[in-house]
C-alpha cells in the first residue's frame, strides 16, 4: 500500500471516530429509561412498606426534555418524604461527564385487606363485630391514620356518620361515653391496699381512660379522677 493510500485510510478511520464521538455528544437519554427507573423505585418503596398489588402510574415527561446520554448508570435520589402511596416524586440523576437531574411525578395505589363496615353506621352508634368485615380494597394513602386491625374498631363509638365499605380512621372513632356530665358516680380512692368508695357527681362526660373532674357528694370538694371500664372514677 502506497503512502497516499495509507494516509487516506488513516483519514477515513479518524473521520469515522470523530463522527462517532460527535454522534455520542449529540445523543439524548431516552425518557423511557428515566421513567422506568422512577416506576421501579416507587414500586419497591411501596412493597417494602408492606403493601401488596402495587400499581404505579408515571406522568409522561415533557417531550422537549433532552438530557444528554449518560455514560454512567442512572441513579435514583433518596426520597425526601416517607410517603409511598398517593402522589409521589422520584429524582433520577446522571453523574456522568454531562450530569443532570430530572424529577418524575407519579401516583401509587395498592390493594390490601383491611377491616371495613358492612353497613353505614349513624353518629353515636357502637360498632359491633357483626358490623365489620375484611375486604380487599384500593388504598391511595399510607396506613398512618387508617385502621388495619378490627380490634381497634369493635366496641368503639362513631364520632360521625360512617359509610359502608370505606377505610376507617382513628379520628372517626372514640371510646363509648360511660359517664355523662351531672351523673351520680362512685368515686374510688385508696392507699396501701385500703380502698375507699364514696358517692360523687361527674362535672364532665368521659369514656374509659379519660381524666375528668368530679365533686365529692358530702364535702363538695372537686377532685380529678380517671374513668374506669366499670363506670367508676378512680381518684388520683
Amino acid at each position: 500500500m502506497t503512502v497516499f493510500w495509507r494516509f487516506s485510510a488513516f483519514c477515513l478511520v479518524a473521520a469515522a471516530a470523530l463522527n462517532h464521538a460527535a454522534a455520542l455528544a449529540r445523543a439524548n437519554q431516552p425518557l423511557e429509561d428515566i421513567m422506568d427507573i422512577a416506576r421501579d423505585v416507587a414500586t419497591t418503596a411501596a412493597i417494602a412498606r408492606g403493601y401488596d398489588d402495587v400499581m404505579v402510574s408515571i406522568r409522561p415527561l415533557d417531550s422537549r426534555l433532552a438530557p444528554a446520554l449518560c455514560n454512567e448508570p442512572l441513579q435514583a435520589l433518596p426520597a425526601n418524604s416517607t410517603r409511598t402511596l398517593g402522589a409521589v416524586s422520584v429524582g433520577v440523576r446522571c453523574n456522568g461527564t454531562k450530569p443532570w437531574t430530572i424529577y418524575v411525578r407519579g401516583t401509587v395505589n395498592a390493594y390490601t385487606d383491611i377491616p371495613v363496615l358492612t353497613e353505614s353506621v349513624p353518629r353515636g352508634d357502637i360498632i359491633s363485630a357483626a358490623d365489620v368485615a375484611i375486604e380487599k380494597i384500593e388504598i391511595r394513602s399510607d396506613f398512618d391514620h387508617i385502621i388495619v386491625d378490627q380490634v381497634d374498631i369493635i366496641g368503639k363509638q362513631a364520632k360521625r356518620a360512617l359509610r359502608a365499605g370505606q377505610p376507617l380512621r382513628f379520628s372517626q372513632l372514640m371510646h363509648p361515653i360511660l359517664i355523662e356530665r351531672g351523673q351520680e358516680v362512685t368515686l374510688v380512692s385508696g392507699l396501701a391496699g385500703v380502698q375507699v368508695r364514696m358517692q360523687g357527681k361527674a362535672l364532665a362526660s368521659g369514656a374509659a381512660g379519660d381524666r375528668i373532674l368530679v365533686a365529692n357528694e358530702r364535702s363538695g370538694r372537686r377532685l380529678e379522677g380517671i374513668v374506669g371500664r366499670d363506670g367508676t372514677v378512680t381518684i388520683r
